[in-house]
């Protein structure tokens, strides 16, 4: 994956984490068209840039859940598709990307550039509602604030922002409790890996069900980051309902949004199907 491509993702993470958790506190006073113009362009691409570094890592920790159990699923299915193997890993997912690596023939490209789809619709489906939400705060709320307006004195304006931040540091303090992939820390809570698969089909099915019932714990703050962003946003948008610009941003961002998540998933899977094919390369264990 090259440079260029990786910086302009990373810029799109910035930029939406600009209109999500700033872009709500630029009160009374409107953005001069001047302001990205020359030298202040390089700035705001530059604090976007840097954003965009932390906040695609959270997005990242944010569907960790959700691409684990697509990972889990995926060994689960080989095994129901190869009931004789007997290897010790039926996805053994960091083998297989390394073997795709070393290949000459064009599948390299094809996996990076999944990975790029999936990196960029990660980041609209996690900060596309909260940026929705901060630029629908700011079109129909803080930008027009006046010292006597009640929303804007009393600060309970900012309060779903604020909400926002903590769902992320919640989801980060929720990964810091669960296992990596690879790791053997026994202090942290055990996560079913892809090497734990049972070969037999009952067992396995138990093991998918509970592995489902963690994925939506782990969830929780991406859904309450969802339901917060969709309920003050739909607020806003119904106290504005004559302003069409306002209402067209809500319901358009929100719809994209979600599209964007169902996006990630179905790329994700495609590419851990793409991924597990490399299996009949791997040297038998």
């Amino acid at each position: 994956m090259n440079t260029a491509q990786v910086s302009i993702e990373l810029i799109l993470a910035g930029i939406l984490a600009l209109s999500a958790f700033v872009l709500p506190f630029w009160k009374g006073q409107g953005i001069d068209p001047a302001f990205l113009q020359n030298e202040a362009l390089i700035g705001f691409l530059g604090l976007a840039y840097l954003l965009g570094v932390v906040f695609d890592k959270l997005a990242d920790t944010m569907l960790t859940p959700a691409e684990h159990l697509l990972r889990i699923k995926q060994g689960a299915k080989y095994l129901d598709e190869h009931p004789n193997f007997k290897g010790s890993d039926p996805f053994p997912q960091n083998d297989l990307e390394f073997s795709l690596k070393k290949a000459k023939d064009g599948r390299l490209d094809w996996m990076n550039s999944l990975k790029s789809r999936i990196r960029t619709s990660r980041e609209l489906a996690i900060l596309g509602l909260p940026a929705v939400m901060g630029l629908t705060t700011y079109m129909g709320v803080t930008k027009n604030c006046v010292a006597n307006q009640p929303a804007c004195a009393t600060g309970w304006v900012y309060l779903p922002v604020v909400l926002n931040m903590i769902f992320f540091i919640a989801a980060i303090y929720l990964d810091s409790k669960t296992s990596d992939e690879d790791s053997t820390d026994k202090s942290v809570s055990p996560k079913l890996k892809t090497h734990q698969l049972s070969h037999d089909r009952k067992t396995r099915e138990r093991q998918l069900q509970q592995t489902k019932r963690q994925v939506h714990s782990a969830s929780i703050p991406y859904y309450l980051l969802l339901a917060n962003s969709i309920l003050t946003t739909g607020t806003i948008a119904a106290f504005n309902f004559d302003n069409s610009t306002i209402v067209l941003v809500a319901v358009g961002g929100a719809m994209i949004s979600l599209l964007a998540l169902w996006s990630c998933l179905r790329i994700t899977r495609t590419y851990l199907k793409f991924v597990a094919r490399e299996m009949a390369s791997l040297p038998k264990k």
